[in-house]
């Protein structure tokens, strides 16, 4: 006897809850990770003052990674693991340096401080590096995000060790801008990739592959 209810549908043809198509949850992560590297980049490069990069900490908190966070684990429930992993590993680096900006910069000798941040970053830009290998295959603005994000990490952890004030400023003003073309790009994949859900893929993004066969 069948204890199947009359009318239901078969095991294999119920709904299986939420199931996101793959890249829904990135314009949310690349969107709010802009506004953070905007929010690092523009105090640094000079166009405002250097003071205003203390409200980093916050938006590194409780906007970049807290969308990034969101928009990761949208991307694994869709079986996206470039796309989940590359999220919820920026939005670590966002909460852990917020964390070490708010609390071990002022518990923490000034030197060893340096010594430690500047490790921070140099370990993620050679890990970004790594990164913009696999965005090589997603399309053109995703992999100049990720180059551009690699080259903020190197000039911002190498103005942690060199000894000359004005150096380290040259070196931080540098990398000031270069995150603001960072956070402008990561803006546009994200406004694209949302956007283009409703007009039709007119916000041109250079899909790989790049050349015609």
């Amino acid at each position: 006897m069948s204890t199947q209810t009359a009318g239901a549908a078969p095991p294999d043809e119920r709904s299986l809850g939420f199931k996101p198509e793959a890249g829904v949850g990135t314009p949310l992560a690349v969107g709010t990770f802009g506004f953070s590297v905007l929010m690092l980049g523009i105090p640094n490069s000079g166009l405002i003052t250097a003071d205003a990069a203390a409200a980093f900490t916050a938006v590194a908190f409780g906007t970049g990674a807290f969308g990034l966070l969101i928009g990761g684990l949208m991307e694994f429930r869709a079986n996206n693991v470039f796309g989940g992993s590359f999220a919820l590993f920026y939005s670590a680096f966002l909460l852990t340096t917020a964390l070490m900006l708010r609390f071990l910069a002022v518990e923490m000798d000034a030197a060893a401080f340096a010594a430690a941040f500047g490790t921070w970053l140099l370990l993620w830009c050679v890990f970004t590096f790594m990164l913009s290998w696999g965005a090589w295959y997603i399309n053109m603005p995703a992999f100049i995000a990720f180059i551009l994000l690699a080259v903020g990490y190197l000039f911002f952890g190498l103005a942690n060790f060199v000894d000359s004030p004005a150096t380290a400023q040259t070196l931080s003003t540098v990398g000031g801008w270069v995150l603001i073309a960072d956070g402008l790009v990561a803006w546009y994949l994200g406004w694209g990739l949302a956007v283009n859900t409703m007009v039709g893929n007119k916000v041109p993004l250079w899909p790989h592959p790049y050349r015609s066969r």
